[in-house]
This record gives structure tokens, C-alpha cells and sequence, in this order.
């Protein structure tokens, strides 16, 4: 019988959507996918239209990546000798029928999108392929910034959720970066040169597993010490009038009105934002799993640099040496006494006192960093264009008449110039084939007139080289 406490994955994702990443080209695939997925659906793509995609313009990108992506093994009778544009309808055909991409006929068209559901899942997955070291001073910052906001009264329940998921994570990276410095030694001490491994061991080791900020990590201004604020907050949240605050947003927003369920989620999040009570725990033994991958690491360099080359062959020489030696001479080269006694043993280690751990004391910032940051809002300010600023500055230059040509402009500050760069864009935009699109961002800064690029002609003034532009004033700017 399944549990009723496990997830369900298969209600939220495709059934079939692990088929491509489970075949003999798996490694294709998840490239292809990561692929069309930067080029077309992810956060970096240009915004799709609301009907998606058309489906030849999928399969077209398919086929580039194929010319650079071969060979694949032969699967579902499709070997690479198979013609490009079907190898590239079968892969399409693939990811659809998986679920990675939807299908829909608008008209007579095929229009090809990605789900929210998969698109969050695939940015999930390239997000913890590409993780980095971890930094806990931001995570606890972050912790501890957003238990604030609810204590002050200026969040709800959702800012409370995310700090104790945040604080779930915390605990689940640092103990996973033990389990990944125990899992990586063995396999470095497999080199087959000690350039390699070195080159293994800073690039890998170092690089990627490592706590970001761990050299920080026992210092008393570490934001770990604000561990004590974050459960101060918890404990003030589950005994005072916030509690019955908190409830009643978890049983309007999220549970449909039932107290008791508003409640457990409430007492779930607060068990997790405690748990950050353990957190020393974790550390110490991440303490003690580098300090042991270190102390293996500086011992297999050693051995590494200290034994001589051809040790195979040295040691058959003395093999034989030693069969054929008289007796006499193979006696143990070591000086009277006990080999083992107490007096040749090395002291035990003893290790420091911990540091004991305080709150931080915030400083306010200087009237010289209070001026540093008024000063520079004030020059992005007077960089930024608004279409209320173009409007001021074309009002200064506009007459009885309806056109204004760009030899009449005037520039006398930086508010000026930034203007009149904006008004070449929109010249030049606007002199592509169907003018100025509406879904262009600078199409708004049309008010109350349009422009017109002269062609073939340019002028020259103190500040810039541009082309001749025509403004026509098409209503009066509010």
C-alpha cells in the first residue's frame, strides 16, 4: 500500500518524462534539452509569443544541434545514417510524447510550448548541476532578515515558509558536503600522477565542495552567531499574539479554512527554523571529515614526491638481493633497545578551546557611505529615460509648429544627452521594415509624437555623430 506521506511526483510531472534521460543516449538528450531549453523556454530566451513556438522552428534548431552532436548510438532503429531532418522529427516526436514539450494546433499551425511545471523542473535540475560552493553567511542572513519581517509585523506566512525551507536546505548542504569530501578521496587517491591529482584535488576538491565562506566559519563576527536571534524570533512567534496571527493567514491562504491543518504547518515551519539549534553539530563534523580528506591529501603528496621513480624495479632488485645474500648480512639494521616504548610515541594532540560565540553588534552606516549611496542613486537617476523626461526635454525645444527637426535639439546636461540617445534609437528603429513593433520597450516613449529617420543624412554636435531624425507631433503630451 503506498504511504500517503510521499510525495506525489507522477500528479505533478509527465509519467513518461525520465524516458530520454534513461536511454543508451542520455547524455545527448539532457544536451539537447539544455539546449532548447536556454534558446527557447528558460529565462534567458527571448519571451516566446502567449501561443508558443512554431514546430519547424524546434525541429530546425534540432538539426544545428545535431551537426555538431554525433555520433549517437543506434535506438528505436534510428542510426546516425538516418536523414537529418527525420532524426530530428523523431526527437521532437520523443519530447512530446514524454511530456518535455506540448503540441497544440492553433488554426492550421502546430505551436510547440514547455509546461510551467517542466520548466521549473528543468531549471531545477540545471541549477544543482551547476551549484557551486556553499556560502552559510548569506543563507543565514537571509534566514534571519525574513523572521524580521514577520516578527515586525510586515510579512505573513509566506515569508515564514521560505525561511524555514531555507533552513531545511542549510542543514541538507552542509551535510551533504560531508558525504561528497568522504566520497571524493578514495577516488583522487586513484590519480595516475600527482599532477593529476593535485590538478584533481584544487580543482575539484577545493574549488567545488568546500564551504564558501569556511575559512570564516569560527571567527566571532560570523553571521552564525546570529543563530541565537533566529531562535529568539521562532520561540517569540510560537508564544505570543503572533501565533494566533499566523494561524489565521495558513488557514485563510492555504488550507481552505481548517484551523488544524493551518496549525501543523505553522508548528512544521517552527521545527525547522529550530533545528538550526544543531547547526554546530553539522560543522563539527565537517570540521573533522576535512581535517581527515586534508591530512590523507598532504600524506599521498608526500608519499607521491618522496618515492623515487621505477619503485617496481627497485624493489625486485632488492628481492633478489636479498635471496642470494649470505645469512650474516641480513641482519635487522636497527639500534638496541625497545622498538616500542612509551618515550618514542608521539604527544597526543590537544586541541584548543572553541571560540565562544556572540551576537554582532550593527553598526549604522557613516554620513560618508549615507552620501557615497545618495550620490550615486542620483547618477543612475539622471542616466534613466523615462517617457515623462522625454517629455520634459521635448517641450523645451517644441514651437507653434508640428515638426521639429533633430538640428534644433539642444543638449546642456546629461539629462539632455541620454534623450537625445534615446531619440536616435527610436529613429533607427523606427526606419525597419513595419516601423516601430508595439512589443518593443522603447515604443512607449512615443507620447504625443512620432519620430521620422532621414536618410542618408547626418549631423554632428559638440557631444555626438548621428543620424538626421524628424519629430511630428501627432497630440498634445498630457
Amino acid at each position: 500500500m503506498e504511504s500517503t506521506s510521499t510525495p506525489p511526483l507522477f500528479t505533478v510531472l509527465p509519467d513518461g518524462l525520465f524516458g530520454p534521460l534513461a536511454s543508451p543516449n542520455r547524455h545527448h538528450h539532457w544536451h539537447l534539452l539544455c539546449r532548447l531549453f536556454e534558446e527557447f523556454f528558460g529565462p534567458d530566451a527571448p519571451m516566446p509569443p502567449s501561443i508558443g513556438l512554431q514546430r519547424r522552428e524546434i525541429t530546425s534548431a534540432i538539426e544545428r544541434y545535431l551537426l555538431t552532436d554525433d555520433p549517437w548510438e543506434d535506438e528505436d532503429g534510428v542510426t546516425p545514417d538516418t536523414p537529418l531532418a527525420m532524426r530530428a522529427a523523431n526527437l521532437y516526436d520523443r519530447f512530446r510524447d514524454a511530456g518535455w514539450l506540448r503540441q497544440e494546433r492553433i488554426g492550421a499551425r502546430e505551436m510547440v510550448s514547455m509546461t510551467p511545471v517542466v520548466s521549473q523542473f528543468i531549471a531545477t535540475l540545471v541549477e544543482f548541476t551547476e551549484r557551486g560552493p556553499t556560502f552559510l553567511s548569506a543563507k543565514i542572513r537571509s534566514i534571519e532578515l525574513q523572521l524580521l519581517q514577520v516578527v515586525e509585523g510586515k510579512a505573513g506566512g509566506d515569508m515564514l515558509d521560505e525561511a524555514a525551507l531555507q533552513a531545511r536546505q542549510l542543514l541538507s548542504n552542509v551535510a551533504a558536503i560531508s558525504v561528497q569530501v568522504r566520497d571524493l578521496m578514495p577516488e583522487l587517491s586513484r590519480a595516475e600522477s600527482t599532477a593529476s591529482f593535485a590538478r584533481q584535488l584544487f580543482e575539484r576538491y577545493v574549488g567545488k565542495l568546500f564551504v564558501g565562506d569556511y575559512a570564516d566559519l569560527h571567527k566571532d563576527d560570523h553571521p552564525l552567531a546570529r543563530r541565537t536571534s533566529i531562535l529568539t524570533m521562532a520561540r517569540e512567534i510560537e508564544h505570543s499574539s503572533l501565533r494566533g496571527s499566523m494561524i489565521q493567514w495558513y488557514s485563510e491562504r492555504t488550507t481552505g479554512g481548517d484551523s488544524v491543518r493551518a496549525e501543523q504547518r505553522l508548528l512544521r515551519n517552527l521545527r525547522r527554523l529550530q533545528e538550526i539549534d544543531r547547526i554546530d553539530e553539522y560543522l563539527q563534523r565537517l570540521d573533522d571529515d576535512i581535517r581527515q580528506a586534508n591530512r590523507r591529501a598532504l600524506a599521498f603528496l608526500d608519499y607521491r614526491l618522496r618515492t623515487p621513480d621505477r619503485l617496481d624495479k627497485l624493489l625486485r632488485r632488492a628481492c633478489r638481493g636479498v635471496l642470494s645474500a649470505p645469512g650474516e648480512a641480513l641482519r635487522l639494521p636497527v639500534a638496541p633497545g625497545h622498538l616500542l616504548e612509551e618515550r618514542r610515541l608521539r604527544p597526543p594532540v590537544r586541541r584548543p578551546q572553541p571560540i565562544p560565540r556572540t551576537a554582532n553588534s550593527t553598526a549604522p552606516p557613516t554620513p560618508e557611505q549615507i552620501a557615497r549611496l545618495n550620490l550615486l542613486r542620483q547618477m543612475k537617476r539622471v542616466r534613466l529615460v523615462l517617457p515623462e523626461d522625454l517629455v520634459r526635454y521635448l517641450d523645451r525645444h517644441w514651437d507653434s509648429s508640428v515638426r521639429l527637426d533633430s538640428q534644433s535639439l539642444r543638449v546642456d546636461s546629461i539629462e539632455d544627452f541620454r534623450a537625445y540617445q534615446t531619440l536616435v534609437t527610436l529613429a533607427l528603429r523606427s526606419h525597419r521594415a513595419g516601423g516601430l513593433r508595439r512589443d518593443d520597450p522603447l515604443h512607449r516613449m512615443l507620447c504625443g509624437f512620432r519620430i521620422e529617420l532621414v536618410d542618408g543624412e547626418r549631423i554632428r554636435n559638440d557631444h555626438l555623430h548621428s543620424p538626421r531624425f524628424v519629430l511630428h507631433r501627432t497630440r498634445k503630451a498630457a
